[in-house]
């Protein structure tokens, strides 16, 4: 039996292996985040304007490539030969777990699937990369893993759940709620966007496509004040010549007399020029290189859209988009597998008879 002071050396310990695990984690965990805001379209975060004139618009490119990354992962169902399997996966609805954890997985590049049980009964958590703490984050096998640390915020509590391959220990704002045996198999399954040898976590498209869209936005941006200079004009006077303050506050409204000192040339449009060609090949170059990058995200795009594809084309199309999704949906397959292997340890019932 654990005394208060045990109890409280063993509170502190684990919650100093999270804050460690967590601060080992951050440059992923900022990555993770800059990744989702990208794919909202909140791309010019941290980033201050020099001048109040510039434009800072997002021609968000990403989230359209993920959400047709999704539409084709989304058909993806494995087939499950155990009954007893089959009848647990569907009474949980894991498809649809597997359609919220593949977002979390094209976008961030991992998911993770717990497989636990309540009352004798199997229960599949999806967790976001967020709550997963590893003890190493330089191997890629989940095998080479001896404990796993999953915490989030519950009720506005911190839960911390410590798992290693045969012992838990729960702790609840501050509070020892469980300290013991593994009550059934070590429950994590992870999946992956893209693996990485050597790296614990996945890799995402969003990671590969954020400078393109990037650069991309720069040029959208510069384009479009070359166009407003275009439009608007920019008007040269002669220093007293006229009143600066009211040009600067009304601007040129149609219409609009200009009041300019005598003696002074009058004021006029400096010649504002056309659009360099270089910027327009420059926007087609990097749709191209985003296309490419991206393994096809036209191809993806004219797939989540099919009532503009025939049935013939859509199944060529079908194949080849499947082909460039490979490693994700091979990693779907994967997870359809071991989740099953351990729904069937929990009922106790022997993998493969």
């Amino acid at each position: 039996m654990q005394t208060k002071q045990s109890k409280k050396q063993l509170i502190d310990a684990v919650i100093n292996d999270y804050e460690a695990r967590k601060q080992a984690r951050i440059s992923l965990e900022n990555k993770w985040k800059n990744n989702l805001n990208f794919y909202h379209g909140e791309q010019y975060l941290g980033y201050s304007k020099q001048y109040y004139w510039q434009s800072t618009e997002s021609f968000n490119h990403i989230g359209p490539l993920v959400e047709s990354r999704l539409a084709v992962l989304a058909e993806v169902e494995p087939v499950v030969e155990d009954e007893l399997v089959r009848a647990v996966l569907e009474k949980l609805r894991f498809k649809r777990l597997v359609e919220e954890g593949n977002f979390w997985q094209e976008v961030t590049g991992s998911v993770f699937y717990k497989v636990t049980k309540n009352e004798g009964q199997p229960i599949v958590t999806v967790c976001s990369p967020f709550e997963i703490y590893p003890n190493r984050l330089d191997v890629s096998n989940m095998d080479e893993i001896s404990s796993i640390i999953h915490a989030k915020h519950v009720d506005d509590q911190l839960v911390i759940e410590k798992w290693t391959r045969d012992h838990l220990t729960i702790i609840r704002d501050k509070t020892l709620v469980y300290d013991g045996a593994l009550p059934y198999p070590f429950p994590f399954v992870r999946g992956t966007s893209e693996l990485v040898a050597g790296q614990f976590f996945g890799k995402s498209v969003v990671d590969r496509v954020i400078p393109v869209q990037r650069a991309y936005n720069a040029i959208k941006n510069r384009r479009a004040e070359f166009m407003s200079r275009m439009a608007c004009g920019v008007v040269a006077v002669e220093d007293g010549s006229v009143d600066l303050d009211s040009l600067e506050i009304d601007g040129l409204c149609p219409g609009k007399i200009i009041v300019y000192q005598q003696g002074y040339r009058e004021p006029k449009f400096m010649e504002a020029g056309s659009i360099p060609d270089e910027l327009t090949k420059e926007e087609d170059r990097l749709l191209n290189e985003f296309n490419t990058i991206s393994c096809g995200g036209d191809l993806l795009s004219m797939l989540a859209n099919r009532a503009t594809v025939g049935e013939g084309t859509l199944t060529l199309y079908n194949e080849q988009a499947k082909r460039q999704l490979r490693r994700p949906i091979q990693s779907i397959e994967d997870v359809y597998e071991q989740v099953g292997a351990k729904i069937l340890a929990i009922l106790g019932v022997e993998h493969g008879n």
